[in-house]
């Protein structure tokens, strides 16, 4: 068996497990508000003018007897498109749902970074106090590392997914404490806040800071404090020790598509463990649209480009990448981890919403590819 790791993608920024031979390995709100959502219902695709062209692309790419995929696409709280394809478990020739949850990897990333937030409008933490203030057993090089650093991935720490032994503790079911000894004494790779550099272990280190500071475990923290709020019923931080879900997840191997091996899903954490459906993420966009669970201004500095020592512009935030697409500003993410894929599209100009997540970690084209081509459609003039 060769190292497993978990692989960091331009263009997803995601957290992706693999290994070979077939072993991909991969508030109740801060104002005490109740934010109040309309069900998101299944609409007959002709609704939206463009949504035949949308269905056939989709259609071509995702066969009724394989591992598919579940799309969403919403515009000013509407939703112009909801569909699922292919199959959630191909030996039990189950069909994927649209209401069904899939793991959705670094997507996790950008809940990670509004629950700092949140604990930083109650006055719990600040992003610019060092981690040494939470971790005092870390070494010497933390001294320079903030919780602003770790969210906007300046800190110089080492991607532990990318770290040659990973692939030897994959399966293991650590504990947060085990994970971060793991990749704690690797050194540096620049000096805090002069690179970009994509780290799952930076968003592994702001969950542990969470349950540091709340005195929760970060699932039930994010289920107590933005999922509830939220009304995202179908969204949940998972652990090894949650029941297994109806969504199997798949890969590419030598003889075909394959099932997954198990890996732990305690390794990807704050950094990538987040289960979810479309009409969640809906939900997820509509608070952060309207400056739910937030204040304006916290939602604002997430979704603000991070600026290097010297001036440099990074192209990432808290969270998510500042793109263009169409001659569009858009925050985007993706997300891969073993047997599933994942992106989202936010255009705040247009009020759009794109949201592709799949359970299938080899798919060609991937959901990132697959939402860029929505939204040019939808983009089109």
């Amino acid at each position: 068996m060769t190292t497993s790791i978990l692989r960091h993608q331009s263009r997803g920024a995601c957290l992706f497990i693999s290994v070979a031979l077939a072993l991909f390995f991969h508030m109740v709100s801060a104002w005490g508000q109740s934010v109040d959502f309309a069900p998101v219902v299944d609409e007959p695709i002709a609704t939206y003018v463009r949504a035949p062209e949308i269905d056939g692309i989709l259609s071509k790419y995702f066969k009724p007897f394989e591992p598919g995929a579940t799309v969403i696409v919403s515009q000013r709280g509407a939703i112009l498109f909801r569909k699922a394809y292919g199959l959630a478990n191909t030996k039990e020739n189950l069909a994927l749902r649209p209401e069904l949850s899939l793991r959705t990897g670094s997507l996790t990333k950008q809940f990670t970074a509004a629950a700092i937030m949140l604990l930083a409008e109650q006055g719990k933490l600040s992003v610019l106090d060092e981690i040494v203030k939470y971790f005092p057993e870390y070494p010497e090089h933390a001294r320079r590392v903030t919780i602003e650093h770790l969210l906007t991935h300046t800190s110089g720490i080492r991607n532990y997914t990318e770290l040659p032994q990973f692939g030897a503790v994959l399966a293991n079911d650590v504990s947060v404490d085990e994970a971060i000894a793991f990749f704690k004494d690797a050194p540096l790779q620049f000096e805090p806040g002069t690179r970009f550099s994509y780290s799952n272990s930076n968003y592994f280190l702001l969950g542990a800071i969470i349950e540091k500071v709340s005195g929760m475990r970060y699932p039930d923290f994010m289920q107590q404090q933005i999922f509830q709020p939220l009304q995202m019923h179908s969204t949940f931080v998972e652990t090894a020790q949650s029941p297994i879900a109806p969504v199997f997840g798949y890969t590419q191997d030598r003889k075909g598509i394959a099932a997954v091996s198990y890996y732990s899903m305690n390794w990807p954490f704050a950094a990538g463990a987040l289960r979810t459906n479309g009409d969640d993420l809906v939900r997820w966009n509509v608070a952060i649209t309207k400056g739910m669970l937030l204040r304006r201004e916290s939602w604002d500095q997430m979704t603000a480009e991070h600026t290097l020592k010297g001036g440099r512009r990074t192209g990432y935030g808290y969270g998510w990448f500042m793109r263009k697409l169409s001659g569009s500003l858009a925050q985007q993410h993706g997300g891969d981890i073993g047997g599933f894929s994942a992106d989202t599209w936010r255009f705040p100009k247009e009020d759009l919403f794109i949201a592709v997540l799949t359970n299938n970690d080899s798919h060609d084209p991937a959901a990132d590819s697959v939402a860029e081509q929505i939204a040019k459609i939808i983009l089109r003039p």
